[in-house]
Formats: C-alpha cells, sequence, structure tokens
C-alpha cells in the first residue's frame, strides 16, 4: 500500500553556525518533496535519505560561499541540516535508517520539556 504524504516539508532550516551570521540571523532553506515515496519501504526511506543529503550539500555549500568560502564548517552544517531534516520529518525508519548508516539520529525526534 502506497503511503500518501500530502505533506511537502522544508526541512533544512538552519541557522548559520558563524557567530557573525548568527548576530544577522540569517537562515539557509531548502524545500524537500517525499510525497511521491512510499515511506513504509526500505526503498522509499533510502531515497528520502538520499534527497535530504543532496539538499543538506546544497544549502551547505550555499552558506560556505556566503561567508567567503568558511568550508571548515560544511561537514559540521550537513550533518546538523540532515539530523535536523530527519527529527523533523519524524519516522521511526528514516530515523532507524540514519543510525544504520552511522549518523545520530535516534529511534524517536529529539523532545524539549519545560516544566514549572
Amino acid at each position: 500500500m502506497k503511503l500518501a504524504t500530502a505533506l511537502v516539508a522544508s526541512i533544512l532550516s538552519l541557522t548559520t553556525l558563524d557567530a557573525r551570521a548568527a548576530a544577522t540571523d540569517d537562515a539557509y532553506s531548502m524545500t524537500v518533496q517525499f510525497a511521491d515515496l512510499d515511506l513504509t519501504r526500505q526503498d522509499g526511506i533510502a531515497r528520502l535519505y538520499t534527497r535530504i543529503k543532496g539538499a543538506a550539500r546544497r544549502v551547505c555549500d550555499q552558506q560556505a560561499n556566503d561567508q567567503r568560502g568558511e568550508k571548515e564548517t560544511y561537514p559540521a552544517c550537513v550533518k546538523h541540516a540532515v539530523a535536523t531534516a530527519v527529527a523533523r520529518i519524524d519516522r521511526p525508519m528514516l530515523s532507524d535508517y540514519v543510525a544504520q548508516l552511522g549518523g545520530k539520529p535516534s529511534k524517536t525526534a529529539p523532545v524539549s520539556v519545560a516544566a514549572r
């Protein structure tokens, strides 16, 4: 059964890792569409991950170019962008897939809780 997802997620919203850019609150983002993928199947998950990783690379390339070639933050940027996207999509199969590849996302998306 094909899972029809009507959502288009804007999943790669990044604030820059550089303190100078953070002060100006610049953000880089890219929309990754996945409504055409069956996320109940491993091949659909793998294709989504490939799209996420490609978008992360493009966004982080743009960020590095805008920050005058600061390529040393590029690997951290890509890792952060992928982890953020996976957490926002919040699909256990995707999180498991990334964990198997050696990435950080766990089986559940991180949750912030505040109590008084």
